[in-house]
């Protein structure tokens, strides 16, 4: 990121949580939602990278200064504030946010952080849908239904 301390705050306001520094790394910063137990996402400065040791179970982090600006992993997360209030946060930032719709079975907010990481946002009114769509269960069906 950029900038992650702009990037944690707007993820906590999406949550209506709260965003702290993150100690493990200088400049990194964490925000966490306000349901209980909360979910996190921590937010480093661009380059920084986690990589596993060989030597144990921990990680460590290390620099790529040429890291890729874009990246094809992204998460979905539930707010419980209202698709206007998503949009105005991503306005705020200057962060593209559009409806995007995945193959009819439903919607989601697509709010790109930094117009880099994309999360797909789920407001109350998505919520419903996605949730009848992408569950453990059902997918592990529609897998079995393309092995056959």
């Amino acid at each position: 990121m950029n900038d992650p301390e702009r990037a944690a705050q707007a993820a906590a306001d999406i949550w209506q949580g709260s965003a702290y520094p993150f100690f493990p790394y200088p400049g990194a910063w964490i925000a966490f939602s306000s349901d209980e137990p909360s979910s996190q996402i921590e937010f480093y400065p661009h380059g920084v990278e986690l990589a596993p040791l060989d030597t144990s179970d921990d990680y460590e982090f290390t620099l790529n200064p040429s890291a890729p600006l874009l990246t094809p992993t992204h998460i979905a997360l539930k707010a419980s504030i209202d698709r206007s209030g998503v949009e105005k946060i991503a306005a705020r930032e200057g962060w593209r946010c559009r409806l995007g719709n995945r193959g009819g079975a439903f919607d989601v907010l697509d709010v790109w952080v930094e117009n880099r990481l994309m999360i797909e946002v789920l407001t109350p009114d998505l919520q419903p849908a996605f949730d009848a769509a992408m569950n453990a269960e059902r997918w592990g069906k529609l897998v079995e239904q393309t092995r056959h």
